[in-house]
């Protein structure tokens, strides 16, 4: 018995603390992930350099990992462009306006289908599901949208995409994974359908509701097809649409005030990035509830 008595601290000793030892096959993820970071990162950083580059140092050196001179009138020229803020004003009323849009119908779609059967309920979730993988046509759509009398209209932006199909069945999944017994204990309380679903299932489901809710304003952010198709009218034209115009053309349409200091490239890339820096200082904000959100809504089916 002493005998084994004196062997309990060495067994103790030796279960103690979790290994910290980096192995080969670490080393090999971390260069990976290093890579692919930079692969990330780089291109970011070299349209940072151009839009702070004046225009004669970029002519003499197109690639730069830095510049010698730092210069931010092209990002000046950017703001003082009317094109920019009408677009940036009409790329906020749907980042607000159709994002709650979008959340409502898909939310109230989602706890729908997630309670138990009703009749018809299968039939539905079919014709939903059907949406996913067939389609029926550019023509058909065009011709839809105009017989609607939406042609020119920011609603063409807007209506069509009440519910996403995918962003759905997340949030059906969400709703039918909570237990059950919180709503047969709200309806012996008196509560009726409206009450559970506004008092206790909204509030747990605040996770998936930010994660949908950033699918939905990245979306909206970055909203351009169906101005592309439907919209000619400059007065409506989204942010992504004015940097469409402005990118794609030889020469940039914006003109600049000091042409010797600012070239096309530079007035370019200011404006890209006028337009990407809102998400990205968003999404850190919501990141925390973006994986916890995917995971429940994909766990129950």
């Amino acid at each position: 018995m002493a005998h084994k008595l004196e062997k309990l601290p060495l067994l103790r000793r030796e279960k103690a603390g979790p290994s910290t030892k980096f192995g080969g096959l670490d080393v090999v993820l971390f260069i990976i992930l290093l890579i692919y970071a930079l692969l990330i990162i780089v291109p970011f950083y070299y349209l940072f350099i151009v839009s702070i580059t004046p225009a004669p140092i970029y002519a003499d050196t197109p690639v730069l990992l830095w510049t010698p001179e730092i210069s931010f009138e092209s990002y000046q020229t950017v703001f003082a462009e009317k094109r920019i803020w009408n677009g940036l004003g009409i790329t906020l009323i749907l980042l607000f306006g159709g994002t709650t849009y979008q959340l409502f119908f898909t939310v109230i779609t989602g706890y729908a289908l997630s309670r138990k059967d009703w009749l018809g309920k299968n039939f539905v979730m079919n014709m939903i599901l059907v949406t996913m993988f067939f389609g029926g046509g550019l023509v058909p759509y065009y011709l839809l949208i105009k017989s609607l009398g939406m042609m020119n209209s920011i609603w063409v932006m807007i209506i069509p995409g009440a519910i996403d199909t995918f962003n759905m069945l997340l949030m059906r999944n969400y709703f039918a994974s909570l237990p059950k017994e919180l709503e047969e204990s709200a309806k012996i309380d008196g509560a009726n359908d409206i009450q559970i679903f506004v008092k206790i299932f909204l509030p747990l489901s605040l996770p998936m509701l930010a994660t949908i809710g950033l699918f939905f304003a990245v979306g909206n952010w970055n909203s351009w097809y169906n101005g592309m198709l439907f919209n000619s009218d400059e007065s409506i034209k989204t942010l992504q649409q004015v940097l469409q115009d402005i990118v794609m053309t030889q020469s940039s349409s914006i003109v600049s005030p000091n042409p010797a200091k600012v070239n096309s490239e530079s007035l370019k890339t200011a404006a890209i990035f006028f337009t990407i820096i809102p998400m990205m200082c968003l999404y850190p904000f919501l990141q925390r509830f973006f994986v916890k959100g995917i995971v429940v809504g994909a766990i129950k089916g």
